[in-house]
């Protein structure tokens, strides 16, 4: 029985000490096991933090003015423009011009045959020189005593005088009627010619020749206006004669427009007249030339609104000295009617929207290109179409992201690109 009691004893010693190193080992190497897990734990955290920097365009704030905009719709147009028309008839001789042609002011666009206009000078001259030699015989022959006036009607003369003086500048400005005038005109005449101040005037129309000397320079005058000419500087966008062609007077031969007057006309809203007013710049933006800015100013504003359609026609002059834009071409019209004043300003795509309330990502910590993003709620103020004022919330310089801050969270690390 002894002998069965120790074998059994030194089993289990054995069996302690085989469970004793087995559970050692397999300890140890669970530890190992443990150290490497967390060292690539930890590795792959490294370089997780290295690989999470997020790329974001960063732009200082500033303090500046901010020009508020309304925009409108224009269309372009010029200020002189004119269907040229004849004057006299013809057919055409030379045709001087072509579509797209500059001109200066007095340049012939096209010539009438003028042989008919010829012939009636000379004819009107021949009879102003018979009239001329009837009336220098009349002149030289006829006895003519100049009566002396006595002081009362010297005085009528010079009443008479000051009446039609009077009488030529109320009708120029309206203030009398056509036949009033006739009127105190046909006094004065008939006060001339018994004073005997007006003996050559009476003498050369006794003899017709005033009238030959009217009908000749009337000649002349149809003469010149056989050679068509641009009336201003500018472009021909269209003829309507050929040729040899057969023209009427009134008859309608070559457009012409000056595209240096080149101006846009738009309708504004009438609850934005007081915004409106002569003298206001105004950025413009051609829809043929969507990356490029003009700039103008409004010349005049419509005192008439649409009644219906409660808006009132602008007019923008724009230098096109170049006549790069052409009449009818569409352009968008942002009118300058405000400036606010030495304000903080970021642009409008740093703003975000966050449950009825409005933040920017502000880049702080920052060391060498990396840094923290860090929201801040802003209160706003005025804005255009690119720009926003900061009421509060942004300090003037502070790094504000513009872009790769959509899907930012507080604090997140960021890399500043260029």
């Amino acid at each position: 029985m002894k002998k069965v009691i120790n074998a059994l004893a030194l089993v289990i010693v054995a069996a302690a000490l085989i469970f004793g190193g087995y559970k050692l080992f397999f300890q140890k190497a669970k530890e190992e096991q443990t150290e490497t897990i967390t060292a690539e734990k930890n590795n792959s955290r490294n370089s997780g933090a290295r690989e999470s920097l997020i790329p974001v365009k960063v732009i200082k704030s500033e303090r500046g003015d901010l020009p508020l905009r309304k925009s409108i719709s224009g269309v372009a147009d010029v200020w002189e423009k004119v269907d040229i028309k004849a004057e006299v008839p013809g057919n055409v001789e030379t045709l001087n011009c072509q579509i797209g042609q500059t001109l200066r002011k007095g340049q012939v666009l096209l010539k009438l045959d003028d042989y008919q206009q010829k012939l009636q000078v000379e004819r009107n001259r021949a009879n102003k020189l018979k009239t001329l030699s009837n009336y220098l015989v009349k002149e030289t022959t006829e006895v003519y005593v100049n009566p002396e006036l006595t002081p009362g009607q010297r005085k009528e003369l010079e009443a008479a005088k000051t009446r039609f003086k009077k009488a030529v500048s109320d009708f120029d400005k309206g203030k009398i009627s056509k036949k009033e005038f006739e009127k105190i005109s046909g006094e004065y005449d008939q006060t001339l010619i018994l004073s005997g101040e007006s003996r050559e005037e009476v003498l050369k129309a006794r003899e017709n020749l005033t009238q030959d000397i009217v009908a000749l320079k009337e000649a002349e005058l149809n003469l010149q206006r056989t050679s068509i000419r641009s009336p201003f500087p500018g472009v021909v966008t269209d003829i309507y004669v050929s040729k040899g062609e057969k023209v009427t007077a009134g008859q309608q031969v070559v457009r012409v427009v000056n595209l240096d007057t080149l101006y846009l006309k738009g309708f504004a809203l009438e609850s934005e007249i007081r915004n409106l007013r002569m003298g206001i710049k105004v950025r413009v933006k051609f829809d043929a030339y969507p990356e490029e800015y003009q700039y103008g100013e409004i010349r005049m504003i419509s005192r008439e609104v649409d009644a219906e359609r409660k808006i009132i026609p602008i007019y923008v002059k724009l230098d096109n000295r170049d006549n790069k834009f052409y009449p009818g071409m569409r352009a968008e019209l942002d009118i300058e009617y405000r400036v606010q004043k030495n304000v903080i300003k970021v642009p409008l795509d740093a703003i975000q929207p966050r449950q009825n309330r409005y933040l920017v990502f502000i880049v702080k910590d920052l060391q060498g290109t990396t840094g923290t993003a860090m929201w801040e709620y802003v209160e706003l103020g005025e804005k255009n179409d690119e720009e926003q004022e900061i009421i509060s919330g942004v300090r003037e310089g502070d790094l504000v992201i513009i872009e790769g801050h959509m899907t930012l969270a507080h604090q997140s690390r960021v890399k500043i690109i260029k």
